[in-house]
């Protein structure tokens, strides 16, 4: 079955969604998450984006001290300082939206594969050290970077 949605129709789904998981909090902040959230997760059922979202922040509230405790998974993410931070595309909070954005770019760039097959690919991709200091589209993009023979 092929997802394919509008911006707002997106956004209006994960609101819905965020609201049925999160009684008691306010539609306004949950459109704000969406409208972040939908350059990165957009490719993805906004159900499914609510309910990770949802996870995260039930997960974060329920133990705060232990976020930081294991903090192995956030290491491997490039750190940029703040002061080149200009957008907030460029920062990367945990693997599953690396993951995520990696995999918005490999299918921009390679529209014949499918979105399943790239999110293993990426996933293994997410695994390793050297891609992980990546941001996720460079990773994609280097993927996707044809590789020179060798001059003799």
């Amino acid at each position: 079955m092929e997802f394919n949605v509008t911006r707002e129709q997106w956004i209006d789904r994960f609101v819905v969604r965020m609201s049925n998981l999160q009684t008691g909090g306010e539609p306004a902040a949950f459109l704000e998450t969406a409208e972040k959230l939908w350059p990165t997760r957009g490719q993805f059922a906004p159900e499914a984006a609510a309910e990770a979202e949802a996870t995260m922040r039930r997960s974060r509230a329920a133990a705060p001290a232990e976020r930081f405790e294991n903090t192995e998974r956030f290491e491997r993410t490039e750190r940029i300082p703040v002061e080149r931070v200009h957008t907030a595309e460029e920062y990367v909070r945990d693997t599953d939206e690396w993951i995520a954005r990696c995999v918005a770019r490999v299918l921009q760039l390679d529209p014949i594969i499918k979105a399943d097959e790239a999110r293993r690919s990426v996933a293994d991709l997410a695994a390793l050290e050297r891609w992980r200091l990546m941001k996720p589209e460079a990773a994609a993009d280097q993927l996707y970077t044809p590789i020179k023979p060798r001059e003799s």
